[in-house]
């Protein structure tokens, strides 16, 4: 199959903003949903919903790590987005209850659909399913019913964009080696938890993993979520935000802390024996970090601190890192719609701002933040819970929450916003080794996240005789740990030539130098001995040339 474009909803991005008449949303009547699958490929067993929260909808909460062994490093989790439409707080989101998403797209008037019930499931795909229809050209269920006609991406292999053709090459645009794919909106019904009235969004939430034994990746899931407004008015001063409850292994000995310079924030376990229920020694590290956040205004500000402002696909990164605790006091949990949109800004219920110091960061210091314990627990340096004043007083361990965030950012009428974050569970020789092996995978998964998005789509094999046409070339897997394989056609007899190269075009080895008769031939890339990055590997046959792209992620 050649590849082709990627037919989704990712256009919306750049597409101009739709005029609307100036009319409040009404809440729909949808039911809850009650949509549930397991994303399960690798060493993580996740349980994801179709209602803005994951991992923890009601017994049982899931997210086991190392998959099988009976701990589970999340109680819970879920996305919050709040901002202004017309000066007035509108928000989507909860922590335990009454979530504030429900099934289905809203139409072009964002208006959820009559019956909700219709879109209430979440749809799976695998590399094994769709390696198998290649070898057989028997589709399963879950490749049948892909529901492109909802917006889920699709590879158009046929040259016909507006359709979904199997026989002709179409296949879902996979990501990973199990993708999930669901779409919900906020108008469904009543807010509940935040009270607001609706936004008017329509969601397409995206979970994928990477099967990669051995690699640091596989202990990784990925959630990508397009925010599409279908509103009537601006949605200004907006936030995206993730809540975590980690509960990491056993609950009640837990730190967490922020790294803003790989935006990420984590748990970690306040000593080497993670007691009850727990990991036991050398206990594991947990992070959320974006690896695609929400674009950032015309704003004057260098958003992404490269040195350049309001550069196109300026991206905001995570503006904040807030840990707040439990109850009804100024720090505890958020009760009505400015909590909620306070905490997403960094800021207490009472309006103030997060503040260097104290076990909060509140009426310690006068020095304004974003990020709560930035220091370094494995160094002891700066504001930790290891030091909470600087003269190393620890905080007591326990029960930890927390809002890792990223805005603010305008979505007119019509407009799209693309957030994708991971999840690392990394484990060393002890529960602060972990921390720095945390900070290192993450380092690394940075370093790869422009190739993550990018569809790698098991190959349709050829006919048994191929015809003189245009060849395919593929490598699989990919991202590879240390080996892949390069598969290809050769469509006529003639001279072939196959090198591989580095992102700065210089030749790092020639696999093919022959002249070969048609079929189907395949060429092993060992990549042990090379720093993990992008590769490329060019096919020159006669006039014609390939060129595609491979990561390393050892």
């Amino acid at each position: 199959m050649r590849k082709g474009s990627v037919v989704s909803l990712f256009v919306l991005l750049m597409m101009p903003a739709v005029a609307y008449e100036a009319t409040a949303q009404t809440p729909g009547t949808c039911p809850r949903t009650r949509g549930e699958a397991y994303l399960d490929v690798n060493n993580v067993r996740a349980r994801i919903f179709n209602n803005g929260a994951l991992f923890w909808r009601g017994a049982p909460h899931v997210y086991e790590v190392p998959k099988g062994g009976g701990t589970h490093a999340i109680f819970a989790s879920g996305i919050w987005i709040a901002g202004l439409i017309e000066g007035e707080i509108r928000a989507a989101g909860a922590r335990y209850g009454e979530w504030e998403f429900w099934a289905g797209p809203l139409d072009n008037d964002g208006n959820p659909p009559n019956d909700c019930l219709r879109y209430d499931r979440l749809w799976e795909i695998t590399r094994k399913e769709i390696a198998a229809f290649n070898e057989t050209g028997v589709a399963t269920k879950n490749l049948l019913d892909w529901p492109w006609r909802l917006g889920a991406p699709v590879i158009d292999g046929d040259g016909l964009p507006n359709n979904y053709n199997l026989d002709g090459g179409d296949r879902p645009a996979l990501i990973g080696d199990q993708m999930i794919w669901w779409v919900m909106n906020d108008v469904g019904g009543e807010h509940l938890s935040i009270d607001t009235q609706p936004i008017g969004m329509e969601v397409h939430g995206t979970a994928f993993a990477f099967h990669r034994p051995g690699s640091y990746i596989d202990n990784v899931t990925f959630y990508r979520y397009q925010l599409i407004h279908k509103g009537r008015e601006p949605f200004e001063d907006a936030y995206f935000s993730i809540y975590a409850d980690p509960d990491l292994g056993f609950f009640a000995d837990d730190y967490v802390a922020s790294d803003s310079t790989l935006h990420l924030g984590y748990v970690y376990n306040a000593d080497n024996l993670d007691e009850d229920c727990g990991y036991g020694a050398a206990p594991p590290a947990l992070g959320y970090t974006f690896l695609r956040s929400a674009l950032a205004d015309a704003d004057g500000r260098d958003n992404d601190r490269d040195d350049i402002a309001d550069e196109p696909g300026e991206q905001i990164g995570m503006s904040s890192f807030l840990n707040f605790g439990d109850g009804g006091c100024v720090i505890c949990s958020p009760l009505k719609a400015q909590d909620y949109y306070y905490y997403m800004q960094a800021r207490w219920k009472n309006g103030q701002p997060l503040t260097v110091g104290g076990n909060y960061g509140l009426d310690f210091s006068d020095i304004p933040t974003h990020f709560s314990f930035p220091g370094d627990p494995v160094t002891g340096a700066f504001w930790s819970e290891f030091n909470t004043d600087g003269q190393g007083t620890a905080k007591p361990p326990g029960d930890r929450h927390f809002l890792i965030s990223t805005g603010p950012f305008t979505l007119q009428p019509g407009q799209a916003q693309e957030i994708l974050f991971a999840i690392v569970w990394s484990r060393g020789t002890d529960h602060l080794d972990s921390v720095r092996q945390l900070k290192k995978d993450v380092k690394r998964l940075r370093e790869v996240a422009d190739a993550i998005l990018v569809p790698d789509v098991p190959a349709k094999a050829p006919d048994p005789v191929p015809e003189p046409v245009l060849g395919f070339a593929q490598n699989y897997p990919n991202p590879f740990n240390e080996t892949t394989t390069i598969r290809y056609s050769v469509p006529l007899e003639m001279a072939v030539r196959l090198r591989v190269y580095d992102v700065l075009g210089r030749e790092i080895t020639t696999l093919v130098d022959e002249r070969l008769r048609p079929g189907i031939y395949t060429a092993d890339f060992d990549g042990a001995e090379l720093p993990r990055g992008l590769y490329v590997y060019r096919i020159e046959m006669a006039h014609m040339t390939f060129t595609r792209r491979m990561m390393l992620v050892r």
